[in-house]
């Protein structure tokens, strides 16, 4: 009889720890990160201490500031999940634990005086970092809101502020042509430089639609590739529909040579928010959960190491 306890206690001894070890090789696999993903973190509160831990495959992030600790701008923009504000050595937790396999991208939000921020006091951005995101959603009123011709002349600044950076353009809502165009005809007189195109979109519905029109903004302006910093799936409340999105989207994102790099809205929303009007966004689309560091349902889809070759597409939509 003792025998038969100790097997039975060895066997699921055994299983448990299989279970443990096949979750350590998904959270802990740096070699599955894809060069190309990455997410938004918020600067706003609802990110928590230890929320990188449920983010695996993600090889980048940004939070719309020149820095990653917001602590200048926000301090309760991190927190533990009692609310309190990790200090000193502890706001490590904030962070991924290794910062040169999880990169930060400053941004230069916009014009100091107009838009969202008009009276926020940016920081300059850091020497250590070799690339900046541009203005965010100039051409959105609630945001960076600055007209094409003010932005170009502000641009030439910009490069000259922050020479020998890969600078990435502009992002637009909605892969706004109008007011790209603008800007690039006021560039060209100008000398702007321009490393790669940042655009936002969220109401495509399907991957081929997101993918075809991801790549005429491409092909519109030169074939740069693309920085596709903002997208989920807006005016959707179903989850499945959403993960169905990202299991057809992702993929063309990570074998389409013309994106260079992508980042989903965002790792966690507020809970409240109004879906009466045009455009909402349900926190279902949320990476991690509300008062947790694990993955939501959304977010386990998102983590799937996509960039490997036995995720490829039969077809690539852009190129059909």
């Amino acid at each position: 009889m003792g025998v038969t306890v100790n097997m039975l206690s060895y066997s699921g001894n055994f299983l448990v720890l299989l279970a443990i070890l096949s979750h350590c090789n998904l959270c802990h696999g740096a070699p599955e990160r894809s060069p190309k993903k990455g997410v938004v973190i918020p600067s706003w509160p609802k990110h928590h201490c230890y929320d990188w831990n449920a983010l695996y495959t993600v090889s980048w992030w940004y939070n719309y500031h020149p820095v990653p600790d917001v602590e200048y701008y926000n301090k309760w923009w991190c927190t533990y999940l009692s609310g309190a504000v990790p200090q000193g050595d502890d706001r490590a937790a904030c962070f991924p634990s290794d910062p040169t396999e999880v990169e930060f991208i400053p941004m230069v939000y916009g014009i100091p005086g107009l838009g969202h921020h008009a009276n926020t006091s940016f920081l300059d951005v850091p020497v250590e970092y070799n690339t900046i995101l541009g203005f965010n959603e100039p051409d959105r009123p609630e945001q960076a809101n600055i007209d094409p011709e003010e932005a170009a002349v502000a641009w030439i600044e910009f490069q000259e502020k922050y020479p020998g950076k890969e600078l990435v353009s502009p992002a637009t809502a909605g892969a706004n042509t109008e007011w790209f165009d603008s800007f690039m005809e006021a560039c060209e007189v100008l000398g702007c430089r321009i490393d790669y195109l940042a655009t936002h979109y969220y109401t495509g519905g399907t991957a081929e639609k997101t993918m075809k029109i991801l790549k005429d903004y491409s092909d519109r302006y030169g074939g740069r590739k693309i920085w596709f910093t903002e997208f989920a799936m807006a005016r959707e409340h179903d989850e499945h529909k959403i993960v169905q999105l990202i299991n057809d989207l992702i993929p063309q994102l990570e074998h389409s040579d013309f994106i260079y790099r992508y980042s989903w809205f965002l790792s966690r929303y507020y809970e409240n928010y109004d879906d009466s009007g045009w455009f909402w966004i349900d926190p279902i689309n949320s990476l991690i959960e509300q008062n947790s560091t694990h993955a939501t349902k959304v977010g386990n889809a998102y983590n799937v190491p996509w960039h490997l070759e036995e995720y490829k597409p039969t077809r690539l939509y852009a190129y059909e």
